[in-house]
């Protein structure tokens, strides 16, 4: 082998010889990756012992692999990059897939390492439960919520199925894919060709539209009295704010947005119509249900945004733009035109034949003006008084709102807490607002905050329930050790608050498990963030809030938590309920709120 090796060097000098796990980690530089979050273990040394030796990744230990895979995602959602995790086989693996869930329903590309078992320890189709020490069969587990997965068994495949697997992650809609690495394999010698071996090809979406269909589309619009630009994940996703922006604008079409699609356009411009869906803003649900033209930008139209009671949707034209064809073949609703297209290259073309052929469209101020006149009547905090229930947790998210910085990352938790803050916040300038929407786990926030400050240098706020910080609260050692500038804002109404409101409206206020009462405790907050060297703050109500959430946001103070300590049950409104169209939302409206929109629409 030494005789051959010698030979093949003389003959050929981009024929090098390289350990698997090495391989892996060069590929990875080239590829410009620059932090691989994940937790180290026994099945997954090799790996690990050859990340230590990289000086341009840098391994970011979390406290559980779940925590890791949240980052990941989080990050990618961010940048649209490949981002990477690393764990051992086991434990380690089946940790992760809370998190490959949110990568894969969210659309982040993600690249799973993880650590197998030895080849020979390996059951494959034994019909026992387990033949090696913390072995579980990860790629069959997570084939359903991977874009791919595959048992690397052999080193000589090691190469091809890590620059498939990379590609088919950035490829098309992206998503995660997972490598199964055993042991024994990471440890084994290859030959691979430099540097032809770490190129990866990425396919380019298509978008095959016609000059007819674009001239179909803008006739649309021409003749529409009432359209409505729905802007979702896929705008986030595809980075597509810019163009949106100018579409929206040499069009004068009013723009919602989904949960997923929250940062896709400036709330404080003129033709933003609000955030829409089940717990979304009135406005923006009436706005949805009476356009009698709606443009969706990379939005599913489920239940939750459009209701189980389709009626208002029925009649409308619907033009669809979706980078995933399955995606539209799976709905209920007929549309007008279907286009398979990536939504930033859909948009550059729309602006350029717009440009191109000098179309005019109506400025169609007296539309536009009444949906101001709609968002002050319907503004969030006026929903609350609706319903008759306490409002300070509407207040405090206003507070941060008005004092977020320009280029501030929001991260944002589920339950009540991502209701609210996609309800309050203005999210505006350079702020992007990053959750987790198809899978929603509790406990998403505070790693994601913690990767989307680390890889961005910028400021974070993590605004989290107390359900939730109980999840993922080891974290807190990351954010403490790295002093990495991020304010965490809990939301502390003793409860899991969501699913009390469901037991509150459904089953007759019989609380299980939701509450201090009912087998659910939260903790003083503050004292656990001091314990990992983080400084803390409570907030109670009889504070001036105003004052002391603006201090706290205009000064650099973090890592710092503020606890918000609620003594009340908080509620989430407007809230629509099932079986109800979209614009009829609870608290009903009275007579006055009625008589207004008449008069209005």
């Amino acid at each position: 082998m030494k005789d051959y090796n010698k030979i093949s060097n003389n003959i050929r000098k981009d024929i090098i010889e390289m350990k698997v796990s090495d391989y892996i980690i060069k590929f990875l530089e080239d590829m410009n990756v620059k932090y691989v979050y994940g937790m180290i273990g026994g099945a997954a040394t090799h790996i690990f012992d050859s990340l230590s030796k990289s000086q341009k990744i840098k391994f970011i230990h979390c406290y559980h692999e779940q925590a890791a895979s949240f980052g990941a995602s989080a990050i990618s959602k961010l940048s649209g990059n490949l981002s990477v995790v690393f764990v051992t086989s086991g434990p380690g693996a089946t940790n992760l897939i809370t998190g490959i869930a949110d990568a894969y329903f969210d659309s982040s590309p993600v690249l799973f390492i993880t650590g197998q078992v030895n080849t020979y320890d390996f059951k494959y189709s034994l019909k026992v439960r387990q033949k090696g020490f913390q072995e579980a069969d990860i790629v069959k587990i997570v084939k359903p919520i991977t874009k791919y997965s595959v048992l690397v068994d052999n080193p000589k495949n090691i190469e091809s199925e890590l620059k498939k697997a990379v590609s088919i992650a950035l490829s098309g809609r992206k998503g995660p894919v997972l490598l199964d690495l055993p042991l024994d394999i990471q440890r084994q010698m290859i030959k691979v060709s430099f540097p032809a071996s770490f190129r990866v090809d990425i396919q380019q979406n298509e978008c095959l539209v016609s000059d007819k269909e674009i001239d179909e589309i803008l006739e649309a619009i021409l003749s529409s009295k009432s359209p409505i630009i729905l802007a979702g994940g896929g705008c986030s996703a595809s980075d597509s704010r810019n163009e949106l922006l100018e579409f929206a604008e040499r069009l004068n079409i009013p723009v919602v947005v989904s949960l997923m699609g929250i940062d896709a356009f400036p709330h404080n411009h003129r033709l933003f119509g609000g955030f829409i869906g089940a717990y979304g803003n009135r406005y923006a649900n009436i706005l949805l249900a009476k356009s009698d033209l709606l443009i969706v930008l990379g939005s599913r139209l489920d239940s939750r945004q459009i209701g189980n009671e389709i009626s208002p949707f029925l009649d409308k034209r619907i033009i669809r733009i979706d980078i995933d064809k399955n995606e539209i073949e799976s709905s209920k609703l007929k549309y007008q035109m279907i286009l398979i297209c990536d939504i930033k290259q859909f948009l550059k073309l729309l602006n350029l034949t717009i440009e191109r052929k000098k179309i005019i469209f109506s400025k169609n101020e007296k539309y536009i003006l009444n949906i101001q006149k709609l968002k002050e009547q319907f503004d969030p905090i006026s929903e609350i008084h609706r319903a008759h229930v306490k409002d300070w947790h509407y207040k405090i998210m206003k507070v941060i709102s008005d004092n977020l910085k320009d280029d501030d990352i929001i991260s944002v938790d589920v339950g009540q807490v991502q209701m609210l803050a996609a309800q309050v916040l203005n999210i505006c300038g350079n702020q992007r607002f990053i959750n987790s929407g198809g899978m929603a786990p509790m406990g998403y926030a505070l790693p994601a905050a913690i990767a989307l400050s680390l890889e961005t240098k910028r400021r974070v706020i993590a605004i989290i329930g107390d359900g939730g910080m109980q999840i993922n609260i080891q974290e807190l050692n990351n954010i403490a050790f790295r002093k990495l500038p991020i304010i965490m804002f809990i939301f502390n109404n003793k409860s899991l608050g969501m699913i009390k409101q469901f037991q509150k409206l459904y089953f007759n206020s019989n609380y299980f498990a939701t509450d201090e009462k009912s087998g659910y405790y939260s903790c003083d907050f503050t004292k656990i963030a001091r314990g990992y060297g983080i400084k803390a703050v409570q907030i109670h109500q009889n504070e001036n809030v105003i004052l002391k959430i603006s201090k706290i946001l205009q000064n650099d103070s973090a890592p710092l938590l503020v606890e918000i300590v609620m003594d009340y049950q908080s509620y989430v409104y407007p809230k629509l309920e099932y079986d109800k169209p979209i614009d009829e939302i609870n608290p009903s409206l009275d007579d006055d709120d009625k008589k207004f929109l008449k008069e209005l629409l």
